[in-house]
């Protein structure tokens, strides 16, 4: 018998595979998360064949609002993908981007988290387009009505220019970057270099 494939991370449909749970009659089985917010113990057949892609809740609900948003002519799937997006950024810790997210504090607001027809709504209310990107006004701030907008991708990357890469002891980051590793506001590093301060100063003299 070969050596069993570890699942965790991994995705399929709308569970994520938190880490291997019990056997269950012999076969291996995964605790998974689901994007409702729900955990489900799956086993693996299950999880590689298809055959269960949810944890089996709000199915009734979740195609409703899917049929009303194409009634809408709004992109329901590419919508859905930036909404899931969101919350695994904020809240699954093993995301790439985690730790500039959910890692130093933002949220997904109460009003989105756990209702993706009320962030369509929202969506389509406020200029959503194929070509446009959701993009946070106040980078220190969560994703929340008053706090996004959509952009296209240069207006993104020219806020993320106006975010300064900085060199210190062989590595490079951002100002935000170098907050969350040095626990220095981002406000309070920018402030001390257009001060004169030195990178080394800046990044290592605590307090404001």
């Amino acid at each position: 018998m070969g050596k069993l494939k570890d699942l965790t991370g991994q995705r399929f449909g709308r569970l994520t595979v938190i880490k291997r749970a019990e056997n269950k009659y012999g076969r291996a089985t995964w605790l998974c998360q689901c994007d409702c917010g729900n955990q489900k113990e799956v086993q693996s057949w299950n999880l590689v064949s298809g055959q269960t892609k949810s944890c089996g809740c709000n199915h009734y609900s979740h195609d409703i609002q899917k049929d009303k948003a194409l009634r809408h002519g709004s992109s329901y799937d590419r919508l859905y993908t930036i909404w899931i997006g969101m919350k695994q950024r904020c809240y699954y810790a093993k995301h790439k981007q985690f730790k500039h997210y959910g890692g130093r504090g933002i949220t997904v607001c109460d009003e989105w988290k756990d209702d993706f027809q009320a962030f369509h709504d929202w969506s389509t209310s406020h200029g959503y387009s194929n070509n446009l990107t959701i993009d946070r006004i106040d980078n220190d701030k969560g994703y929340s009505p008053d706090n996004c907008r959509w952009v296209s991708m240069k207006e993104q990357n020219n806020n993320r220019r106006n975010n300064r890469n900085i060199e210190f002891n062989g590595e490079i980051h951002s100002i935000s970057e170098w907050s969350v590793i040095t626990g220095i506001p981002r406000t309070t590093i920018r402030n001390r270099i257009n001060r004169g301060w030195t990178i080394e100063k800046t990044l290592t003299t605590k307090g404001s």
